[in-house]
């Protein structure tokens, strides 16, 4: 890493060393780390070569959880400990100066003083040089290559790969790794493997629970991933300001107060622009506006799209928020603190028996209130991709824009969504979700991509869902409209998915459309309606857990089978044995012609309450 102690006449290469301190939140370790100052402002470093590196995007990264549950393996971590000393030095080539602590640090491993005057060069590459993340890349992508494990295209720090006769997965962030493997062994024979390449070995964490500030669970039925550690950080310091002052139901509790007078204040309030004025409110709330809609994105962009559509409406207001947006902005950080055990959850195809069995999520609503009668809810195996999109036409009342909403979904969980204002004003509904759709086509594009080079193929057409007639059919038929014809010719590529079998939209009833959380704020029934699937709370129908949440007697559904493919008699059986009002409508409303022959259900009156 360092050379021998040397005098140089120009300084112009010498670069200042930048001490930083921190607790790890995985397990409250204190950890100093040395770093050159490689800034600007330093004045020193001159770039020779590229610096991007790349990091997981959170889609992939939820990806990996979603296919982990669905094929039933377990997550394990490592962190390499100095890991940019294990790669090249940059080309600039540079030296430090040794500090206090340095100098004790350098005695410390048993090596002469150094002399007044001297400095050190650096052989490696080190952290705080622009160049130094791309090196260690670079170093870390080719060590993993050279075990058989292959990056995806578009996201490169997702891999696949056989180990020892199992396939299995590896996502690295950094110098923080995750492996998902069918058992301990092989993980460590892994991380065995890997060590080989480093200087010092990697250090095991066992099964993740924390990764890059998410919470982990995995349960014998299911994957769970929250923001827990990092709300309850965030939380922490408004406890004793306001954090009781914000009045919210104590049951089922909403991002934002939802009756009409508040919520048109909301949209129509401005700021005012002067200084003063934003920081008497500043101190008022006793927090920054940006501060507080910015601890609200990282929490949003990881694992809560419950707040999505809250938090967007809020950026909106960050040059100059009025009163009533600091108030919605305390509110939906209070529902967070309130929620903050709330996660995405993904679900496995058979139980592990050798994990704790934690309870399934509790539903905020009803059997009837996830399900409105004589509406079925679509259902999917566990590796098929699935998505849903809507717009909620010119609702922007200052721009006039409508809101795209995106919700696409792995594994009974979501792995991507999206609350977006779109870029141009729609002169009708139709091309507003026409827009909406193609936005969420390409979403789709770049995970079928990814779950190809997984080994995950797509082999049918991704299920779009849409609930707007007149854009299915400009998609699925091509079938022109007099309101659409000076769109962006861009927007049509979404007809050309259609027609190369990329994905199908098919129409969705409203009222179980879950995109449509995305767009607009939504009453509780709604709100809740649609979180608890977004969420994952619901089990999906290949899950064991399908049953228990029903709270019914489940029939024996093979995996590939749908609803009425299945004999009669098991949902004779099943249904006959619950009540109307409790048993789940999937199976009723999916079966109507077989209830309707079928002796036992007229018997108790099923088909005659339908």
């Amino acid at each position: 890493m360092f050379g021998t102690p040397t005098q140089v006449t120009d300084r112009s290469q010498v670069f200042h060393l930048v001490w930083t301190y921190n607790i790890k939140d995985l397990d409250k370790r204190k950890k100093a780390r040395c770093a050159c100052d490689g800034s600007t402002r330093g004045g020193k470093v001159r770039l020779l070569d590229y610096t991007y590196a790349n990091c997981v995007d959170h889609t992939a990264s939820r990806m990996f959880y979603a296919i982990s549950a669905a094929e039933n393996l377990l997550i394990f971590g490592a962190d390499v400990c100095n890991a940019f000393s294990e790669a090249p030095a940059p080309k600039q080539g540079f030296y430090i100066q040794p500090d206090r602590a340095f100098q004790e640090w350098w005695v410390h491993q048993g090596r002469d003083p150094i002399p007044e005057g001297y400095v050190i060069p650096v052989m490696r590459a080190m952290q705080g040089h622009p160049e130094s993340p791309r090196l260690w890349e670079k170093w870390c992508d080719q060590m993993i290559k050279t075990h058989q494990f292959t990056p995806t295209t578009h996201e490169p720090c997702l891999y696949t790969g056989v180990w020892h006769g199992e396939k299995c997965y590896f996502k690295r962030q950094v110098d923080d790794f995750e492996f998902a493997a069918p058992s301990n062994k092989l993980a460590h024979l892994f991380y065995d493997a890997l060590d080989d390449h480093l200087t010092m070995p990697i250090k095991r964490q066992g099964m993740v629970t924390l990764f890059n500030g998410i919470d982990i669970q995995q349960t014998r039925h299911y994957i769970k991933i929250s923001a827990e550690t990092y709300i309850e950080k965030m939380g922490t310091k408004y406890l004793e300001l306001w954090h009781k002052e914000v009045p919210m139901t104590a049951e089922r509790p909403l991002p934002i107060p939802t009756h009409e007078a508040f919520l048109k204040a909301f949209q129509q309030a401005e700021g005012d622009n002067d200084p003063t004025t934003m920081a008497t409110l500043q101190q008022r709330y006793h927090f920054g506006y940006r501060n507080g809609v910015g601890e609200l994105i990282y929490a949003m962009v990881t694992c809560r799209p419950d707040i999505s559509t809250v938090t967007v409406k809020c950026a909106q207001h960050s040059a100059n928020p009025a009163e009533i947006h600091y108030q919605a902005v305390k509110h939906a950080i209070k529902y967070l603190v309130a929620t903050r055990k709330d996660g995405i959850y993904f679900w496995r195809v058979t139980p592990r028996l050798d994990l704790p069995d934690h309870p399934i999520p509790i539903c905020a609503t009803s059997l009837h209130g996830q399900l409105p009668p004589h509406i079925q809810r679509p259902q999917h195996d566990c590796l098929q991709l699935h998505a849903y999109t809507d717009s909620d036409w010119a609702t922007c009342t200052r721009t006039r824009r409508s809101f795209s909403g995106i919700v696409i979904q792995l594994a009974g969980g979501t792995i991507a969504y999206k609350t977006k204002l779109q870029p141009t004003v729609a002169l009708s509904s139709t091309e507003a979700e026409f827009m909406a759709a193609c936005d969420t086509g390409k979403m789709i594009l770049f995970i079928r991509s990814i779950l190809w080079d997984l080994g995950i193929p797509q082999q049918a057409a991704t299920i779009l869902y849409e609930d707007n007639d007149a854009c299915t059919a400009m998609a699925n038929a091509q079938k022109p409209t007099t309101r659409t014809r000076h769109m962006d010719i861009r927007y049509f590529a979404l007809a050309e998915w259609v027609e190369h079998d990329l994905m199908i939209l098919e129409r969705i009833n409203t009222s179980i459309n879950m995109a449509d959380h995305m767009t607009k704020i939504l009453d509780r029934t709604l709100f809740y309606r649609h979180v608890d699937y977004i969420m994952g709370h619901i089990p999906p129908l290949y899950s064991p857990c399908y049953a228990t949440h029903s709270k019914q007697p489940c029939p024996n559904i093979e995996r590939d089978q749908t609803p009425d493919d299945l004999c009669m008699s098991d949902y004779a059986t099943a249904a006959a044995k619950c009540c109307i009002d409790s048993y789940p409508w999937t199976l009723i409303t999916s079966c109507s012609a077989l209830i309707q022959s079928n002796p036992h259900l007229r018997a108790i009156g099923l088909w005659g309450g339908c």
